[in-house]
């Protein structure tokens, strides 16, 4: 069993209370650390905390004794690390750009024991970076990673001030109708019955607002270029599903699926700073074919 720990928050400042007792309490599984949180067990400035408190400079926190268990950190698999060596498409001395496949999470967790930030420790051999936005595992694309404290903090208030613009372009199903290039519902949060998480729109929810054009169309099938201008889980997902043309792919949300494909057809496609840097990745192979089979010539 370990002895209570003390921390002093210096160059963590900013960070969010869980993602820094996972870097400091490295053999602790990501349950156990939440459970501490919620049950009031890790104190800050002696007070309960929050799993998404943003800590400040100065902040004490106290972790309670732990019994450490034989370590099962999972090792990050051959071919994921493989795949990030060919997934890099931006990289400084501040920021890594992947275009990450669909299928992949970005995190580790329950169901998936290494995510692509794992694999990217691994890959440049530094612990310190950290992951500056998520998209859906399910969802192809850009993703950032932030080298240093200072780039991540950047990310995060681009982010809260609407000042970093993320482009995607996604097939839904049927023929998008042209008079529709905004839609601006509200998303709330909810769990089915196995405890799985869904959003739906609904009164009650957040503001969320997705902008649309229209790259290509038939009867049956259109192709969007599509900007989230807020940042809810599975905007653009339900936003589609709500105006009655889902993400093909899509097995949340595209039910029934009126088209089959292996994989879901949305694509983060870039991410572009206030500054003007913009970080592309292009679009899967698969869109195309996809497009080819189903929208054949002549």
């Amino acid at each position: 069993m370990t002895p209570v720990q003390h921390f002093t928050i210096s160059r963590h400042a900013g960070q969010r209370l869980d993602n820094f007792l996972l870097r400091e309490l490295k053999t602790i599984p990501r349950s156990r650390i939440m459970r501490m949180i919620r049950s009031g067990e890790v104190r800050v400035n002696g007070k309960r905390a929050k799993v998404h408190l943003k800590l400040s400079d100065g902040d004490r926190v106290r972790v309670p004794p732990l019994v450490l268990e034989e370590k099962k950190t999972a090792e990050v698999p051959g071919w994921l690390i493989d795949l990030v060596s060919k997934s890099v498409i931006y990289e400084s001395d501040r920021l890594i750009g992947v275009n990450k496949p669909s299928g992949v999470s970005v995190h580790g967790g329950t169901s998936v024991p290494v995510g692509l930030i794992d694999a990217i420790r691994e890959y440049f051999d530094d612990d310190d970076i950290q992951l500056g936005h998520r998209i859906d595992r399910d969802t192809s694309g850009c993703v950032l990673f932030a080298k240093t404290r200072v780039a991540l903090l950047e990310i995060h208030y681009a982010l809260q001030q609407h000042q970093f613009l993320k482009k995607y372009e996604g097939i839904v199903s049927g023929c998008w109708p042209q008079a529709v290039s905004e839609i601006k519902v509200p998303l709330r949060k909810f769990r089915l019955a196995n405890d799985e998480r869904r959003v739906e729109v609904h009164e009650s929810g957040k503001a969320a607002t997705t902008k649309f054009k229209i790259l290509r169309a038939t009867d049956s099938l259109s192709w969007l270029r599509i900007e989230p201008t807020t940042g809810r889980t599975h905007q653009i997902r339900v936003h589609c599903q709500y105006q009655g043309h889902a993400i093909v792919g899509d097995r949340k949300y595209a039910i029934p699926q009126n088209f089959k494909s292996p994989k879901m057809l949305l694509h983060a496609r870039s991410v572009q700073f206030s500054d003007g840097l913009t970080i592309q990745a292009p679009v899967p192979p698969y869109f195309e074919e996809f497009w080819h089979q189903q929208t054949p010539a002549g």
